[in-house]
């Protein structure tokens, strides 16, 4: 008897393995996008030590593809839309205020990431409980961005946005487009077998061609402009002077945050027809 009891215990244990294994396995893929809004945290408006520059906010999107290879590891690729901002004049710096520089551009970032679970997705059951449904996640990846910022500068009485590229900030032009280390954490919760909502918590650090932080996102590193600087001359642009933009040696980054939606492709169930029965 107590064989039989063993056997029985062993078999409904490798049983329930096979359940779980293949719970996950027929979810593996699934497709998401999100909504949200973004900090840039470059040379123009400054905060050191006074916190996040909250008024630099503005809006990002986010679409993407997720594979799950393993039960609490996921590899994904995403492609964000952001619309990055920041002036010296919401700054809490005397010299920034002094300054007055600012900047806008648009980013395309393209990137992959892995996903480890460390609170797994579940087999969510129309009686699972609120507790159940939550899952938890941190993430890391590598990407590429590409952005062309503009300066906005007082001429004719009206402020004009020029391209501080084509302006030769720097004293030359300077490329417009960086790698990108996403790293951060998110949470899922799982409405359905097929649905969930969450929300997502991202850093984005800008790397140069060697290795180091690339300083280009708001246009300007070593060089700056002057309040009044009319648009076009680059040549004045060139003669600003050296050290006006401060903390020139380190990279440019961003934060996004965004409430994301997904929806998880899982096998339609098989309905059996019975067969028909024919009268002879």
């Amino acid at each position: 008897m107590k064989k039989v009891i063993a056997f029985v215990l062993v078999a409904l244990f490798a049983v329930s393995g096979v359940f779980a294994q293949t719970s996950w396995k027929s979810a593996r893929h699934s497709f998401n996008w999100g909504i949200g809004g973004n900090v840039a945290e470059t040379d123009i408006c400054p905060v050191e030590g006074h916190g996040i520059p909250w008024k630099t906010m503005n809006g990002s999107a986010q679409v993407g593809y997720e594979y799950r290879f393993a039960e609490r590891f996921s590899f994904r690729a995403n492609f964000l839309l952001s619309r990055l901002q920041g002036f010296d004049a919401d700054s809490k710096l005397d010299f920034a205020e002094k300054r007055h520089l600012n900047f806008r551009t648009w980013t395309f970032d393209i990137n992959a990431m892995f996903n480890f679970y460390y609170l797994k997705m579940k087999d969510i059951t129309p009686e699972s409980t609120f507790g159940q449904r939550w899952a938890g996640y941190i993430t890391v990846g590598f990407g590429g961005a590409i952005y062309n910022p503009k300066s906005s500068f007082r001429s004719s009485n009206q402020n004009v946005w020029v391209s501080t590229r084509a302006l030769k900030a720097e004293g030359r032009y300077y490329n417009t487009g960086a790698w990108t280390l996403p790293f951060g954490l998110g949470f899922k919760y799982q409405a359905s077998k097929n649905f969930y909502i969450g929300c997502e918590l991202l850093q984005h650090v800008l790397v140069g061609s060697k290795g180091k932080g690339n300083d280009y996102l708001d246009g300007m590193s070593s060089f700056g402009f002057g309040k009044d600087t009319p648009a076009g001359l680059s040549a004045q642009v060139q003669k600003a002077v050296r050290g006006n933009v401060h903390g020139g040696d380190k990279g440019d980054q961003y934060t996004t945050g965004l409430i994301t939606f997904g929806y998880t492709f899982t096998p339609c169930a098989v309905k059996h027809v019975a067969r028909p029965k024919y009268l002879n």
